[in-house]
């Protein structure tokens, strides 16, 4: 009698007997039989009597085994060929950036929390202003730093977070186009539940001095939403708008030409600034020319050093290389899918002859330009701070530039 090693119990799921398992098979008629039920004198737990065949279901038919050894079980079949799974859905489930158009932009304040848990304290909101070509870790940590900073060292409580890309109108090496840096900035802060993106100033086609961001929000958030709650009460109270950067910001401020001395004053007396160190910053130089503004700025020591930069990010895509755990997963998904960075330049909106080459360190000026740097990236950690002087390129001449400039993030 022949021996089989497989039988098909459905046609969409061979299964296969393991070794064990094998039974010879005895076929029967070609027509619909019903499925066999042992007698109840029959039960496999009657000392001394088993039931003498069991019955396998085939398509519509039925093959009757003898039993010699142990009934069939189906933990005795194992599955040759599974289903293949349904594909994942898109990265993308934030909304797309490519769609928005200052038209129909509005505000985005789901993530801002609008009452404080502590009356006696004043509400803040941090503002991020930056290329974030791409975003990685450390721009997130960022927040999460001043945060703790402010609760335990200010009496400011942190009611919500942004941040904000600059836009195609800055011209700089490496630097995607704005909706997919606005797409791979909302993909990073999908998870958190107080840091939220906002696309405004990318949606201008015109170039934005971070003080008219900053304005932006402090409109948005005081003027329009009418402040921050207090209590039940009814009263509210306005949000301070602080801007949130990394020490090298702090360092192009105290560099002569790069700021206009009205664009430094208006936005550290009206809004000040958290500053997170980073190595290779000597911060105690920076703030030595800044210290009419000292009481507005707070500076956040890192705890656990962070040096990752976009700067970074985008030479090990060059030499490809891997980035996962640099930036958020998400983020190295919607890189791979869009194909940014794939050269040097590769989907950006461009260039300028005042760029540093290699070391992407370009120092943007709140007067109304950049500098182009010459020692290295100095971005790299928090945003862009747009100036008014005049652009200076890397080899020292000025080049003339209508817009301000940012020390871009990374």
């Amino acid at each position: 009698m022949p021996i089989s090693t497989a039988v098909t119990v459905s046609p969409l799921y061979p299964i296969r007997y393991r070794p064990s398992a094998r039974l010879p098979l005895v076929s029967l008629s070609p027509r619909p039989l019903p499925l066999y039920r042992l007698p109840s004198a029959a039960s496999p737990t009657t000392a001394g009597r088993q039931p003498p065949a069991f019955a396998c279901a085939h398509h519509k038919y039925y093959h009757w085994t003898t039993r010699r050894t142990a009934p069939i079980r189906f933990s005795n079949l194992l599955p040759v060929d599974p289903p293949p799974s349904p594909p994942p859905p898109s990265i993308m489930s934030t909304t797309d950036a490519s769609q928005m158009s200052l038209d129909t932009y509005t505000f985005p304040h789901s993530r801002l929390r609008r009452r404080l848990t502590s009356p006696d304290r004043t509400p803040l909101v941090l503002i991020a202003c930056g290329s974030f070509s791409p975003i990685t870790f450390l721009h997130l940590r960022m927040f999460e730093m001043a945060a703790d900073y402010a609760r335990f060292n200010t009496q400011f409580e942190v009611v919500g977070a942004y941040l904000s890309c600059v836009g195609d109108a800055y011209k700089k090496t490496g630097l995607v186009k704005a909706e997919h840096r606005v797409n791979m900035c909302s993909l990073a802060v999908q998870g958190s539940s107080w840091i939220g993106v906002d696309p405004w100033e990318a949606l201008h086609e015109e170039y934005l001095e971070t003080a008219k961001v900053l304005d932006h929000f402090n409109r948005e958030i005081n003027e329009n939403l009418g402040g921050v709650y207090v209590g039940d009460s009814g009263e509210r109270k306005p949000a301070r708008i602080a801007l949130l950067a990394g020490a090298d910001l702090i360092q192009t401020m105290s560099t002569p030409g790069v700021w206009a001395e009205r664009d430094i004053d208006y936005i550290l007396r009206n809004f000040g600034a958290f500053i997170v160190e980073r190595t290779g910053t000597d911060i105690d130089e920076a703030l030595s020319a800044l210290q009419s503004w000292k009481d507005n700025i707070w500076v956040i020591q890192q705890l656990v050093q962070n040096d990752i930069s976009s700067t970074k990010v985008r030479l090990f895509l060059r030499r490809d290389m891997s980035i996962r755990y640099l930036v958020p997963e998400p983020v190295v998904q919607y890189i791979e899918e869009n194909g940014l960075f794939d050269e040097d330049g590769a989907a950006s909106t461009g260039s300028s002859s005042g760029n540093a080459g290699a070391g992407d360190a370009e120092v943007e000026g709140k007067g109304k330009g950049r500098v182009g740097g010459t020692t290295g990236p100095v971005g790299g950690m928090a945003g862009e701070s747009k100036g008014v002087s005049g652009m200076v390129g890397g080899d020292g001449q000025g080049v003339g530039s209508g817009g301000a400039g940012n020390p871009p993030a990374g």
